[in-house]
């Protein structure tokens, strides 16, 4: 059905632009999403109003077999699209970031001996089935990647603080709460990202291999995505997205593409124009399904990945609305090697 949709947008598209010259397929995309977007903007007088700011930094993630990962959950947020049409592409000004987010991206350039430091701070939220408890809990997660990428590669864990209870106490669920999922520590691993020759490699768990096979044409590549989550096209697409994005392993050629497969995900619009991650500001895009919204946080100015959010869309659980229930920070640079910070 999707396809068929697609083929009937596409051809409007070509029959309203057929007496302008050749164009670009970045270019006939925007007009597209511009043109679907005016569509929509006509057949419903809905205002989409844009998330409140938020100044605080909190780092986010996981869940368990066992509990229930709010971090990556998300809320279906209001549409720019006619909810009777069913899925097409995502607002036009999301589509318009993303491409010039991707024109932007690029990679450090790495000496011998050398690594890249990817330091990500999590701030997990972890909660039971039915949201009796919940607390957030943060963590230090940092990489180091060689120059040579079939070298050694290292790892290092360390909680960052305490307990932050949202719902529920310590004295009241310390016998039913587990531990956060990330054990501290160091370690390390040859060739690539720690678990690539031990699980099937994914965009969340990417191999050398893995990254190297990704189709570099956005429509292929979300093809290619959408089959990892069995179809999916909402929030488990782009917590997916967010998950492989904090590993900091993908070259500036894919996480290119990446931005521009993400403006085929229906639903995904721009929430927060100025979204605050660790002190840097950029744009969160986002996906609202049932009370939450997750959110992935670009600098458009540079093609930056920064970070996520997840973030209550309406009051549950006993919060409110706006509470952030789940972010991550990743910021990468050069150091002289291994375990170094400069």
């Amino acid at each position: 059905m999707r396809d068929v949709t697609r083929q009937v947008e596409d051809e409007t598209v070509k029959w309203a632009m057929s007496d302008v010259a050749p164009m670009s397929d970045e270019a006939f995309d925007r007009g597209r999403a511009a043109l679907l977007a005016r569509i929509d903007a006509e057949e419903s007088a809905e205002v989409v109003a844009l998330a409140p700011r938020r100044r605080r930094r909190i780092p986010v993630v996981a869940a368990a077999a066992a509990m229930v990962v709010i971090a990556g959950a998300a809320l279906i947020a209001p549409s720019m699209m006619s909810r009777d049409k069913g899925p097409s592409v995502g607002s036009a000004a999301a589509a318009e970031l993303l491409h010039q987010a991707a024109t932007h991206t690029g990679d450090a350039t790495l000496r011998p001996g050398e690594a890249l430091q990817v330091l990500r701070y999590a701030r997990w939220s972890v909660s039971d089935s039915e949201h009796r408890w919940m607390y957030l809990q943060d963590q230090t997660l940092q990489t180091w990647i060689p120059s040579d990428r079939t070298d050694t590669w290292l790892y290092r864990h360390t909680k960052t603080g305490e307990r932050q209870w949202l719902i529920g106490s310590e004295q009241d669920n310390a016998r039913d709460v587990p531990e956060n999922l990330h054990t501290d520590g160091e370690f390390t691993s040859t060739g690539g990202p720690a678990l690539h020759d031990r699980i099937k490699p994914s965009f969340r768990d990417p191999s050398p291999e893995y990254l190297a096979s990704l189709p570099p044409d956005p429509r292929e590549l979300y093809g290619k995505l959408r089959d990892e989550v069995a179809g999916n096209e909402g929030l488990t697409f782009l917590q997916m997205i967010n998950d492989g994005l904090d590993t900091g392993v993908y070259p500036a050629r894919v996480r290119a593409s990446v931005y521009q497969a993400l403006t085929y995900l229906p639903r995904l619009e721009i929430v927060e124009e100025a979204a605050v991650i660790d002190s840097r500001s950029g744009t969160a895009l986002g996906v609202t399904e049932n009370e939450t919204t997750e959110q992935i946080v670009i600098d458009q100015a540079t093609g930056e990945y920064l970070g996520s959010r997840t973030v209550l869309a309406k009051d549950a659980w006993g919060l409110k609305r706006g509470q952030v229930i789940g972010t991550t920070s990743v910021t990468t640079k050069v150091v002289a090697g291994l375990g170094l910070g400069s």
